[in-house]
């Protein structure tokens, strides 16, 4: 992908996660809920069905961050800001768990739901894995 069209790309995919991100937050518990039914079923049968919604919903939390985590690491890589990996790395990590910590503070004020401090740690380990892996190839390089 050329320098150029990735200035734009990835900021407009880090966007575009984030506000994936507050419409589901912005749900109310029982969609919510209603939205990870199907997955909860089919877990349910290995897991079973007290435990299935509670590894959907945390799943869901740590795919999206890790893909919030890429998408913000690539668009601080884009723009060279910071200069170095390591502090894109923490750059990136850093403003996605603020983001995680926006999030769950947004959930307390939509009907049914509520601010998790768990859902901000599952959040920051979904980003800081997607960081570490987009990284990979910037590190890589570098030896």
């Amino acid at each position: 992908m050329s320098n150029k069209l990735s200035k734009y790309l990835w900021p407009a995919a880090t966007l575009t996660v984030m506000l994936l991100i507050f419409w589901f937050s912005a749900q109310n518990g029982e969609k919510s809920s209603s939205q990870s039914r199907f997955l909860s079923l089919l877990l349910a049968q290995f897991v079973g069905p007290e435990h299935a919604g509670f590894y959907v919903r945390k799943t869901a939390h740590f795919t999206i961050y890790l893909v919030l985590g890429v998408c913000m690491l690539q668009s601080l890589q884009a723009w060279s800001v910071p200069k170095t990996v390591i502090l894109q790395i923490l750059s990136a990590l850093g403003l996605c768990v603020l983001y995680a910590c926006s999030d769950e503070f947004h959930q307390l004020f939509t009907a049914g739901r509520a601010g998790s401090l768990t859902d901000v740690l599952i959040d920051s380990a979904g980003a800081l894995t997607g960081c570490l892996l987009s990284s990979l190839p910037a590190i890589l390089k570098k030896n």
